[in-house]
């Protein structure tokens, strides 16, 4: 499973109109990963009421960096807004649950001097730990005519399980 918080979000307050065609790029080193964050991305816009284009399918890895070959390749397609998203940090980290120390009765087969007495017992609990990466991504929105950032997200994620099944 996993927990995703929004850390920062800034949109353009001047720009108006909604988005129909949208390129999107997963910045990813693991071809696999980069697949998984664009089709989810396509998902999610399409339930949006826009069309998500898969930049894998279109721009190979080496033609990423390169803005005006993105721009060539994309060309004629009635693409409003490209969407990149990345990994901007990342880090792991062990968490720990329960400790302490509950009280339970003591004594009730003795009589009430004895349940009086020693009243409650203090017993340790258990500690739990597991270990989680914890990655932070950046997702921008470009207006591609305009050439102008309209939207930006920082997103914090907790992922305890394989990080195929969290992109979603």
């Amino acid at each position: 499973c996993a927990t995703t918080k929004q850390v920062q979000v800034w949109k353009d307050a001047s720009y108006e109109g909604k988005l129909k065609k949208i390129l999107v790029i997963g910045v990813s080193q693991l071809p696999l990963m980069r697949n998984f964050f664009e089709s989810e991305f396509v998902d999610q816009l399409k339930m949006r009421g826009a069309e998500g284009i898969i930049s894998n399918k279109i721009i190979p890895p080496e033609k990423m960096r390169d803005k005006e070959a993105v721009l060539s390749a994309i060309k004629g397609m009635g693409i409003e807004a490209v969407l990149v998203t990345r990994v901007v940090d990342k880090k792991y980290a062990d968490q720990f649950y329960g400790g302490g120390v509950a009280l339970v009765p003591a004594g009730y087969d003795v009589g009430w001097d004895s349940i009086y007495a020693q009243s409650f017992a203090a017993t340790p609990l258990p500690v739990y730990q597991h270990s989680v990466d914890i990655v932070m991504l950046q997702t921008n929105v470009y207006d591609i005519q305009k050439e102008k950032l309209i939207f930006s997200a920082i997103s914090k994620t907790y992922i305890e399980s394989a990080k195929e099944s969290v992109v979603k």
